[in-house]
């Protein structure tokens, strides 16, 4: 980290990065407007019904020129948030490559299903559907003879995605997913996702029967995460919980597996000791599991993984961070003494 010069970064991405940073004022005032016109549409045609209109030809030209001027705002908002993601990913292109410069990065491809079918973070079976997933960057990184995957990923699971199904609760949700959430969300195209943030797996030296799983001790408590993952599991692979003894490592995660003794062998006290650090390094919610010989990893960056932060764009501190983060997940496997 010392070899690499933010400040003298910064200032070359400065006019890059003030162009993002503009982008994204004028996507978020737009979406404020197009959203918060959807929303009193919507109360209009459920309950306009009820009102008295006593001219309603006038007030049906009204709403046509109302309506017309949506549709124009509307195509302004959508190639403006069209131009800000092709700006935003072409900035983190050129950071990423003065950080990273032996680092293959990709903002098309989606992940395979059957990466995220393995993890079990999110759901017991990628089949669901009431589970979605969208790939929103990938990184690949080559160390010796092993490849590392790291993605930014935003999923979509448990009751909401089920009701949004369902014929008679999936227009309620549709509302507040796409019309309500969008603005209160830090990033327009996170709203509809339950968890956005990194994800990454890589191959590990151990092969493990089952599977385990560690989870923030947190999400315990919320209703379609634990409940439907860890009921599949039970149903698949007699998953339970497991109670390791270790009072600071239990204050952050729950740990379920399908073998206790194997649970046991791997999550040694100095292994404990190890994501509890790389934890508190990262400073948010952290997920892993273990499934044969693949080692998952996930952690909630609600602003996105490879985005550009709102915050501290006009200085080298943005820089530092991404470096960070990404230096980080890369070397996960490494800080747990995995490989």
């Amino acid at each position: 980290m010392s070899t690499i010069d933010f400040k003298s970064l910064s200032q070359q991405l400065r006019k890059e990065l003030a162009q993002v940073n503009n982008w994204r004022r004028i996507v978020r005032a737009l979406s404020i407007a197009v959203y918060l016109f959807v929303f009193c549409w919507l109360m209009f045609v459920l309950f306009g019904g009820y009102l008295e209109w006593e001219d309603y030809s006038m007030m049906t030209q009204y709403i046509v020129l109302v309506f017309v001027g949506f549709v124009l705002l509307n195509s302004i908002f959508r190639r403006c948030l069209l131009k800000f993601r092709e700006q935003e990913n072409e900035s983190m292109r050129h950071i990423l490559s003065a950080l990273f410069p032996s680092v293959r990065f990709d903002f098309t491809s989606q992940l395979d299903n059957r990466i995220l079918s393995g993890n079990k973070l999110f759901n017991a079976s990628f089949s669901d559907p009431a589970l979605d997933a969208t790939t929103y960057g990938c990184l690949e990184i080559q160390r010796e003879e092993q490849t590392f995957y790291v993605a930014d990923i935003g999923v979509s699971y448990g009751v909401m995605n089920k009701l949004a199904l369902n014929s008679l609760t999936g227009y309620f949700v549709m509302i507040y997913r796409y019309v309500l959430r969008p603005l209160f969300a830090s990033r327009l195209e996170s709203s509809a996702h339950n968890f956005r943030g990194m994800f990454g797996w890589c191959r590990v030296e151990t092969k493990l029967k089952g599977s385990i799983i560690i989870l923030p001790d947190h999400l315990e408590q919320k209703v379609g995460y634990l409940a439907q993952n860890i009921q599949g599991l039970k149903k698949r692979h007699h998953a339970r919980f497991i109670h390791l003894e270790d009072p600071d490592f239990e204050k952050y995660f729950a740990v379920y597996a399908d073998d206790e003794v194997a649970a046991r062998m791997l999550l040694t006290p100095a292994l404990m000791r190890h994501i509890i650090r790389l934890r508190e390094a990262f400073g948010h919610d952290m997920m892993l599991s273990f499934h044969k010989d693949i080692f998952y990893y996930a952690v909630s960056m609600p602003d996105g993984f490879l985005c550009l932060r709102q915050q501290a764009l006009d200085n080298e501190h943005l820089l530092e961070q991404i470096y960070n983060d990404v230096n980080l997940s890369c070397h996960v496997a490494d800080e747990l003494r995995l490989n």
